[in-house]
């Protein structure tokens, strides 16, 4: 009896640990798409910050392909460089079930070499597609 409750438990601790493991790694990797996020804001990269998208992707309201994205960014960066993109909060990471979407938050300031400090609040969907995260909906450029 003893060594059937023991088999149990080991079974059962066992699967927790391997649960946590189907949770832990999606939120790095979804941590790793908001780091990605913010090298290419800091590089002015377009291309690389329009990359991080689903082809097409909700952005406020309006559905925008990958070309549009580009522009939109490469607009933003136009005329002005940006001396730095922080991140001033925690990135809050809501998996939903089967771990193929999450919802993700995060604050961040911009600063630029003219004109005011932005201040923004980001809040994603995200989806897993072939293998990688990606920006499926934003409330924000």
């Amino acid at each position: 009896m003893k060594r059937i409750i023991l088999s149990i438990s080991l079974i059962a601790l066992l699967l927790m640990l391997l649960s946590g493991c189907f949770i832990i790694d999606p939120v790095i990797k979804i941590s790793g798409l908001v780091k990605d996020f913010e090298k290419y804001w800091e590089a002015e990269d377009a291309v690389g910050l329009a990359g991080l998208y689903t082809n097409p992707a909700l952005i406020n309201t309006a559905v925008k392909s990958y070309s549009q994205i580009v522009d939109a960014y490469s607009s933003r960066f136009e005329g002005r460089n940006v001396t730095y993109f922080n991140r001033i909060s925690d990135v809050e990471v809501d998996l939903g079930e089967g771990a193929t979407e999450a919802t993700v938050e995060f604050d961040a300031i911009i600063s630029w070499t003219s004109g005011p400090v932005d201040y923004r609040t980001y809040v994603w969907k995200v989806q897993k597609v072939a293998g990688k995260w990606l920006i499926s909906r934003s409330n924000e450029y």
